[in-house]
This record gives C-alpha cells, sequence and structure tokens, in this order.
C-alpha cells in the first residue's frame, strides 16, 4: 500500500509524492508565503506592471519578467495574441546567445531549464516545471510576433511530418519482421514433414 499523507489544504489523505492534491488542487509544501520576487539575473526586487490588460513582475533595472504558468499559458494563447497584436513585419528568427546561463527560479530558487519556445522559434525561455517561466529583456514581444506570424502552426505543422515520419518507419520495420517470420515459417521441419 502507498504512504499516505494529509493535504495541507483539505485533510484528505492523499499520496506522499502527490506535489498537487487530486480533491481540492492545494499545492503541498508550499505553506509558507512566498517571499517578494527577486531577479534572478540582476537581484533587484521585481515590480508589478500592467502590459495588454494583464498584471506581470517586471524587473526594473534589465526589463526581465516573471510570468506564472497560467499567465504564459493565457499569454501566447492565438487568441490573446491576435487580440491584442498588430504585427506588421514577418517574424525573423535570431541567433541564439553563445552563453547559457542557467538562473534560479524566481520562487522556488532552483535552477531552472533552459528550452527553445515551441521548439522552432529561436526563443530561449527559462522554465520551471512548478512555478512558470523567466524571459529576458524582448522575449516577451518576440514570442507574441512568433505567435502572431503564424509560428504556433508552423510548429505544429513540423510535429505532424515528425510523426508521420516515425509511423512510416514503424510500418516498414513492421514489414520487415513480418517478411522475417513468412522466411523463418518456410524453413520451419514441421512444415515439410506434416504438408
Amino acid at each position: 500500500m502507498a504512504k499516505t499523507k494529509k493535504c495541507e489544504h483539505c485533510g484528505k489523505d492523499i499520496n506522499v509524492s502527490y506535489k498537487v492534491c487530486p480533491l481540492c488542487g492545494g499545492h503541498q509544501g508550499e505553506t509558507t508565503a512566498p517571499a517578494p520576487p527577486v531577479c534572478p539575473r540582476c537581484k533587484a526586487p521585481l515590480t508589478t506592471s500592467v502590459i495588454n490588460d494583464e498584471e506581470y513582475n517586471v524587473c526594473p533595472s534589465c526589463s526581465g519578467m516573471w510570468l506564472d504558468r497560467v499567465k504564459f499559458h493565457r499569454a501566447t494563447t492565438e487568441y490573446d495574441v491576435f487580440k491584442k497584436t498588430d504585427f506588421k513585419d514577418e517574424y525573423k528568427k535570431e541567433p541564439l546567445r553563445e552563453s547559457v546561463e542557467y538562473i534560479p527560479c524566481v520562487r522556488c530558487g532552483k535552477l531552472m531549464n533552459r528550452k527553445n519556445f515551441n521548439r522552432i522559434s529561436g526563443v530561449m525561455i527559462d522554465e520551471c516545471g512548478r512555478h512558470g517561466v523567466w524571459l529576458d529583456s524582448g522575449e516577451f514581444e518576440r514570442i507574441r510576433h512568433f505567435i502572431a506570424d503564424g509560428g504556433l502552426q508552423r510548429s505544429q505543422d513540423k510535429e505532424i511530418e515528425t510523426n508521420r515520419l516515425k509511423i512510416e518507419e514503424v510500418a516498414m520495420e513492421q514489414q520487415d519482421t513480418a517478411f522475417l517470420l513468412k522466411i523463418l515459417h518456410f524453413w520451419k521441419f514441421k512444415r515439410w514433414i506434416f504438408s
């Protein structure tokens, strides 16, 4: 039987490995009030700014931006981008910076993962799996420009093509296996005796 513990929010028994209670949705292990957010690059306290009718934590010195997971997802939907932007020119992927620096999460202090937004945008974002995303100066606008220029559609098309190639590869392997089984069955000793 799995080990259980009491949920910190609703008091029900849940598995000890759960980070979020499946019954009430409360996050486990985060009972202390979060510290005021600090910029992971220049260590300045983040201020609240309103951009496109949404409040974001922005660094006043380096213009970096912290977005919680829900806000990042909402800000990078096609609906939100098309509703609030009017990019005229075509999106151009910029070359990646040569220096790679992993920075700590604004909320938990653990090092965040770096990833290319939507795998093809060329915008390297720093993401904490539990809390949110850190965007350096200009990355928010570049992501929204990428989406407005049809980047999500291109990303989906690329993923569909990759999946199609994988399916073709599996089909070829299956045909090779079926052919090999026919050959092996043809040379079976029992087949020659009992036929």
